[in-house]
């Protein structure tokens, strides 16, 4: 067997029994890892308080040819953020980008890019300075972790090639100049009113989205830009709560599976 090292954040967790854990990671070097954790739940020393979500970890693991699951040796903590786990509303947020990553994410599919997003996405939501529970200005810190979410949905969804094409008609390729087109689920990409309206075309009238106002501005910009961006973008909490509601769909049809943390949070 070959012993690997890398960073990784936890985006799954199973208890196996007693002891044993089954985890997968979203790592530096190796994409989406999933690793058996022997006895996880007992070594003080190997594991304890280093196998928790919201933290970077540095990994030791063994790759045995034939078996589908690598063995989780040992981890070290790199970084605790631990802001990230002093307020519930930032802490139930995680488990979206985890879910996201963990779908999306094919084993051993490596780009780098999606490990530093997510290291980005962390860094930035532990430097939040988080309002008491009764503070008028929680609303604010829902817009902002909104923007995080679309942010990070937006960036995934470029980095793996599957960013909706909003700038041409699927149909027709007419340009969609004034981002007035429709939206296919089904087709990936915006449709211009003729095309939606054909009923000889492969189109149904009543399969169209209409986006969000402001939609593929706001997702372009987020693409565009790094994670100060948050800091300076003004937009409605209700606009952000429609793009996110876009994105949602857009990842359930795209996928076929239901995101469970988008129906709790």
């Amino acid at each position: 067997m070959k012993l690997h090292y890398t960073r990784g954040f936890i985006i799954y967790s199973k208890k196996m029994n007693e002891a044993d854990l089954l985890l997968s990671y979203i790592t530096e070097d190796y994409g989406k890892i999933t690793c058996f954790a022997n006895n996880a739940r007992k070594s003080r020393k190997r594991f304890l308080g280093k196998l928790e979500p919201a933290m970077l970890t540095g990994i030791k693991f063994y790759e045995k040819p034939g078996m589908a699951l690598d063995i989780l040796y040992e981890a070290d903590l790199i970084e605790d953020y631990k802001n990230l786990r002093k307020d519930v509303d930032i802490y139930l947020f995680l488990t979206k980008l985890t879910e996201i990553s963990r779908i999306l994410c094919q084993e051993r599919d490596n780009n780098k890019n999606i490990f530093y997003l997510i290291n980005n996405i962390f860094k930035g939501l532990d430097r939040i300075v988080t309002p008491p529970e009764d503070s008028r200005l929680r609303v604010s810190l829902n817009a902002v972790l909104l923007k995080y979410e679309i942010y990070f949905i937006s960036n995934m969804l470029k980095l793996m090639g599957i960013y909706p094409n909003f700038s041409n008609c699927v149909g027709c390729s007419m340009d969609n100049l004034h981002n007035a087109f429709g939206f296919s689920l089904k087709k990936g990409g915006v449709v211009c009113k003729t095309c939606a309206e054909d009923k000889n075309g492969d189109f149904q009238y009543s399969e169209i989205k209409q986006l969000p106002v402001n939609f593929i501005n706001l997702s372009d910009l987020m693409i565009e830009s790094d994670l100060s961006i948050i800091n300076k973008l003004n937009a409605s909490e209700d606009i952000l709560i429609n793009c996110s509601a876009f994105l949602r769909d857009f990842l359930s049809f795209h996928t076929g599976k239901r995101l469970k943390s988008f129906e709790i949070i």
